[in-house]
């Protein structure tokens, strides 16, 4: 079955919240490195984010930010704190820039690297975590990323699966990199901070949605923020082709499908303005 036009459904799977929560805050936080939002991508969300009614407008400025590539401006309220729990052997023949991205461990990384062989990390291997997603129907994973929020933090408005297709072709869903291949984004939602992730679907802004399920997937592709939290939000995201036997965890009563005549964001209005 394609996934690429499900934008949300919820998963029927569960795990000890607990137990992953206190093995997250022992053995995957203390790895976890500052994370940002683009300059540009704050920006153009202030407006939406006062639509959506997700954080206060004077918080919401005072996010730290991304200026440049590795370059961040603190301006006085942390966003996340994230950490890749698999890795990819780079060679001579690879760019700098994937050198980078790869060390890095960020969403980006997926799509600059579609087909390589990702491989969990060894200092990961043994996490009850990392044994439960292994026990799940998926195959080739390209991505296990960690992150965290802390209490009276908050997530800009942001995308994080952008990979623009060749000239000529729309930016959609279907052409957007890893879901191009056949991969899906699993959220497992170990501890939500009090608040669930908000997000909506190109170009219908106005009608916000609210993510919060223990498991679900979605498509990353769309904007989506997380207002101020309560208390620590931890969330693992798993990139993985769906294998045989997926489609039984799937609440199809939750699903959101892509409409076929969405009108999709393109490169000049990638965020809503």
């Amino acid at each position: 079955m394609i996934y690429s036009n499900i934008a949300y459904a919820k998963l029927d799977l569960d795990f000890d919240r607990r137990l992953f929560a206190l093995e997250y805050d022992k053995l995957i936080l203390p790895h976890s490195r500052a994370i940002y939002n683009s300059k540009m991508s704050w920006e153009r969300t202030r407006q939406l984010n006062q639509t959506w009614n997700m954080v206060d407008p004077d918080i919401y400025d005072k996010c730290n930010i991304y200026t440049g590539y590795s370059q961040h401006e603190d301006r006085g309220v942390a966003q996340w704190q994230m950490v890749q729990l698999m890795c990819l052997e780079t060679d001579d023949s690879d760019s700098d820039m994937i050198k980078k991205e790869v060390a890095f461990g960020g969403t980006f990384a997926r799509n600059m690297t579609l087909g390589r062989d990702w491989k969990i990390k060894p200092e990961f291997e043994h996490l009850k975590i990392v044994k439960f997603i292994r026990t799940m129907p998926i195959k080739k994973m390209c991505s296990i990323h960690c992150v965290s929020l802390e209490t009276g933090t908050f997530a800009s408005i942001h995308r994080d699966s952008r990979w623009f297709a060749e000239a000529g072709k729309k930016d959609t869903v279907e052409n957007n990199g890893v879901c191009e291949q056949g991969y899906t984004v699993i959220t497992l939602n170990i501890s939500d901070g009090g608040v669930p992730l908000y997000w909506a679907l190109d170009n219908q802004y106005d009608n916000v949605k609210f993510a919060n399920d223990p498991v679900y997937m979605c498509s990353d592709y769309f904007v989506h923020g997380v207002p101020v939290c309560t208390s620590r939000r931890r969330q693992i995201r798993i990139t993985a082709m769906p294998d045989e036997g997926f489609d039984d965890l799937v609440d199809h009563g939750t699903k959101v499908v892509v409409p076929p005549d969405i009108e999709y964001a393109t490169k000049e209005t990638w965020y809503p303005g």
